[in-house]
């Protein structure tokens, strides 16, 4: 019975053929170019001509440039997290529409970064929950910008479990497989009436939707349904240390 938990995999996360993966670090996105550009300049020259700016609506987003050697990124990701804790690095399918692929430079030659277009508020979002238990949030509310850990048995009773990354944004949710048999995958979101729609690429389905069960210190409870059948509930852990506790513990 337990292995239903696996369904939701199938459901919210269909998986892809990739035929290549490649790899940024998302660092931050920030309302306010000039208090962007200030952090920006707390990494070393070096460290900052890696780094891109997207712009996306009012937001500004700095990410890594796009590179298939994820192991480049893990060692630069303990610098990059000097200065901005909530950095995470995120696949991408190449059918999709992404940065344009580059190599990580080497050089340690400086190169300043282009003068964004400045904004007169300053939000800056944290992708830590804080405050989960706080009553009267919607659900768009406890997600947006915020990254959170998925947990769930394998598909079969031999599978290995499943722990997902999964870095929800404005309108887009990326997930990053961390254990298990799972690929990364990046869809659209939107939320009505408190219920989550995941697109299954690009399209959305109104007869699959979740909703939040309920919440705890550690992690929401999700359950996923098709129409009026609930087909599981999982855990969706704010901490990463906490998610691999509890993947661990399934048997």
């Amino acid at each position: 019975m337990f292995r239903l938990l696996s369904i939701t995999i199938l459901l919210i996360l269909p998986l892809q053929s990739i035929a290549s993966i490649s790899y940024v670090v998302r660092l931050a996105v920030y309302k306010n170019a000039d208090s962007l550009q200030q952090e920006l300049n707390k990494l070393s020259p070096a460290l900052k001509k890696t780094i891109e700016v997207q712009k996306r609506g009012d937001d500004n987003v700095a990410c890594s440039m796009q590179t298939e050697d994820k192991k480049s990124l893990q060692k630069l990701l303990p610098s990059y997290k000097k200065v901005f804790p909530d950095a995470f690095i995120s696949a991408y399918q190449e059918t999709e529409t992404a940065p344009t692929k580059r190599e990580i430079p080497s050089t340690k030659t400086e190169k300043s970064l282009p003068r964004l277009m400045q904004k007169t508020d300053t939000v800056t979002y944290s992708r830590k929950i804080s405050n989960p238990t706080k009553k009267d949030i919607p659900f768009y509310d406890r997600i947006k910008q915020k990254t959170l850990y998925l947990c769930a048995y394998g598909e079969e009773e031999w599978s290995p479990n499943v722990l997902i990354h999964v870095a929800f944004f404005d309108k887009e949710v990326i997930y990053t497989p961390i254990m298990g048999d799972a690929l990364p995958k990046r869809e659209k979101y939107t939320v009505d009436d408190n219920k989550l729609y995941i697109s299954q690429k690009g399209l959305f389905d109104s007869e699959i939707y979740s909703t939040l069960e309920s919440v705890t210190e550690h992690y929401y409870l999700i359950s996923t349904w098709v129409g009026k059948s609930k087909i599981n509930t999982i855990r969706y852990y704010f901490d990463l240390d906490n998610a691999e506790e509890y993947v661990t513990s399934l048997k």
